[in-house]
């Protein structure tokens, strides 16, 4: 056959219930639950060898034979199901699901029922294969002479049910990118910042109108009492220099790039040439550019790195 007549639903017609099956596929694509929270396995109060299965909807395809289409169940109530006595040697997983028995295809029954699918006891056990016309809600690990059953135990195995109903709008979900949490494809999404995410400063970041409470930036300081060489870590840094004799601080070459700044201060009575290394030039209005003075104790100046191995001393200098 390859189209199914009549089609659903004639006003005069009479409809063979596998085309109305069909007609439910469409909407109902694959065998699943319908409402997130429906048919959850728990584990019963007071706990036993028992579970619980919570109300609720689910779709499922019928898997006999090709084009039997879904059937839709509904449990209206919360049912108790029983485990059957664990082995006293080993344990085994049952599986918990919902079956439908069609006596059109095979059988003697017509009707949905909800059952617990024993496992087969073992060293490592698997759960048992899914019958057919069912969804699989749980599986429910029994251990070696186990005697209740509780949440631990249970393993939630139910799917949400797909449809073919084309999406509307323009967002069908939201995902939580790096540093969120959260997200999801139905009802209320919400999204949190995750705090247990360090923030990613390798990629540049810009700060709009924020405002920084109290800030402090300290100086870093390396005190110098004799002939100096200056190395990568004074960079923004003050250099004290500190003797009665007159001695020089050098900028070393190759160490800096541009932009760097060093400050330096004549901080006893000794005077301070600052002069560049080999392969390094310096410029300032002191009476020698190359080698300027700090004026006198307590003067100060600054050396900005302004290219390769090309510094401007400013400040007090002579």
């Amino acid at each position: 056959m390859t189209i199914r007549t009549p089609p659903s639903w004639l006003q005069n017609g009479s409809h063979p219930a596998e085309n109305d099956r069909l007609t439910t596929q469409a909407l109902w694509a694959t065998t699943g639950i319908i409402k997130s929270d429906s048919m959850l396995v728990h584990q019963n109060t007071p706990t036993g060898l028992s579970v619980v299965v919570d109300s609720g909807w689910a779709a499922i395809v019928g898997t006999t034979q090709a084009n039997m289409g879904t059937y839709v169940t509904y449990n209206d109530a919360s049912v108790v199901l029983s485990i059957t006595s664990a082995d006293p040697t080993n344990p085994r997983i049952d599986r918990v699901c919902a079956t439908v028995n069609d006596a059109y295809y095979t059988g003697a029954l017509n009707n949905v029922v909800l059952q617990v699918v024993a496992g087969t006891p073992a060293s490592s056990p698997s759960a048992p294969a899914l019958p057919a016309n069912s969804i699989s809600l749980a599986t429910v690990a029994v251990g070696a002479g186990a005697t209740t059953i509780t949440n631990a135990n249970i393993t939630d195995t139910r799917v949400l049910v797909t449809t073919n109903i084309p999406e509307s709008g323009d967002i069908s979900s939201v995902t939580a990118g790096t540093g969120l949490s959260g997200g999801g494809s139905s009802g209320a999404v919400t999204l949190s910042i995750d705090t247990g995410v360090t923030a990613d400063l390798t990629t540049a970041q810009t700060l709009t109108n924020k405002t920084l409470t109290s800030p402090k930036i300290n100086v870093g300081i390396n005190p110098q009492t004799s002939a100096y060489t200056t190395v990568a870590a004074d960079n923004g840094k003050l250099i004290t220099l500190t003797n009665g004799s007159a001695f020089a601080v050098t900028i070393a070459a190759g160490l800096y790039s541009t932009g760097a700044q060093l400050n330096f201060a004549q901080m006893g009575a000794g005077q301070i040439t600052i002069q560049g290394d080999t392969g390094v030039t310096v410029v300032s209005t002191g009476a020698t550019a190359a080698t300027p003075l700090l004026r006198a104790q307590y003067s100060s100046a600054t050396a900005i790195c302004t290219a390769s191995n090309t510094w401007l001393v400013v400040g007090d200098i002579e």
